[in-house]
């Protein structure tokens, strides 16, 4: 004898999802299947043996939840204030660029479309393949601009009075290394399809001598007496990202940085560095309570994201998990994604006890690295 379920008995139908895409791995494997394997390369690789990318993601595993018994939230808050915008859960889209428009042609003007749509906010890159004026008028979400300080002091100025007239409101600043040593796309043979052209660069933009000087290094780094007279030149408030411990905090501070951003650029600068999230806590607690602390490297869940702002973040930035769902479905991607971090994050809070961002903190972990 077969019982029926009544109609009106409710089923634990949570999982059939009537979206395109189910989940994170599901992105990641479209991605995967769009992208030609020098592509996937150019998206996926960090320098030298690729140690630093991949701690960036393992070093995560390492921090273990204590989810005690009887202290869930129900419906937890995931909005929070960061650097004056509301935002629906803590999160950016980072500045990743240099070729996003391989992964989908409108490149940053999808992603700051999806991320106005997910109600968070997006950093733009000097180096993106649409110009910093096309991003902006694409999104009100794009808000900061990242540029990297090398050439002359004045053409740096004059590209942030640039960013501040379309209507950014920070300055993201990044330090120009030497070349990265990216030994997948040396085997690649990578270089971008002929015909592209620098979007921030050339006749009725920025000095190209600023790109020049950044590909060919034939003037001294700069070092923070110079960062620091151009941060008090500077008509928008200033940001440091590539904050790897305290002196780095210390000396950003010092320099007049408004916050900080804590990243190794996702272990595509130099090899062998620690993890970006072991870094975090002391970069908290060299910058003290009040100083705003963006955070990428290594964020592929909406538990990593609980992990970081734990340890001091007040929110983050996402790069390759955004450019996955770039290559995966353009902007519908990238919403998605937004999305399932969220939902993922506001999963986390709640099994943790937390009401509230601001409730997480290092109690919520059972062993820390």
């Amino acid at each position: 004898m077969t019982t029926q379920i009544p109609q009106d008995v409710r089923r634990d139908d949570r999982y059939a999802t009537g979206e395109k895409f189910a989940s994170l791995r599901g992105i990641k494997a479209a991605a995967r299947a769009k992208l030609s394997e020098t592509n996937w390369n150019y998206l996926q690789c960090g320098t030298g043996d690729e140690i630093t990318a991949r701690e960036n993601v393992a070093a995560f595993d390492r921090y273990l939840f204590d989810a005690p018994l009887f202290t869930g939230v129900a419906n937890p808050d995931t909005r929070t204030n960061v650097l004056g915008y509301e935002l629906s859960f803590p999160a950016f889209t980072a500045p990743f660029g240099g070729g996003e428009t391989l992964f989908h042609p409108e490149g940053m003007l999808a992603v700051g479309r999806a991320a106005h749509a997910a109600g968070i906010r997006q950093m733009v890159p000097v180096a993106a393949g649409h110009s910093l004026e096309d991003v902006r008028e694409a999104s009100p979400a794009a808000v900061v601009f990242q540029m990297t300080f090398c050439g002359e002091e004045s053409a740096v100025i004059d590209m942030m009075h640039r960013a501040k007239d379309a209507g950014y409101e920070y300055i993201c600043v990044t330090f120009s290394p030497i070349r990265q040593w990216r030994e997948r796309m040396m085997e690649d043979r990578f270089s971008l399809p002929a015909g592209e052209k620098p979007s921030n660069f050339g006749p009725g933009k920025s000095d190209i001598a600023m790109l020049t000087e950044l590909l060919d290094f034939t003037e001294p780094r700069w070092g923070w007496d110079k960062a620091a007279s151009v941060i008090a030149q500077a008509p928008l408030p200033c940001i440091v990202k590539g904050i790897g411990g305290r002196a780095d905090a210390r000396a950003a501070l010092k320099a007049g940085a408004q916050g900080l951003y804590v990243s190794n650029y996702g272990g595509r600068t130099i090899d062998r560095t620690p993890a970006a999230i072991t870094t975090l806590a002391e970069v908290r607690a060299e910058a003290g309570p009040d100083v705003p602390i963006i955070f990428d490297s290594g964020i592929r869940r909406g538990s990593d994201i609980a992990t970081a702002i734990a340890l001091g973040a007040n929110a983050v930035a996402l790069g390759r998990i955004a450019a996955l769902g770039l290559a995966a479905d353009g902007e519908a991607g990238v919403k998605r994604v937004l999305d399932l971090l969220r939902d993922e994050f506001w999963t986390t809070l709640g099994h943790l006890g937390c009401s509230v961002v601001s409730d997480l903190s290092p109690e919520v972990f059972r062993t820390m690295p």
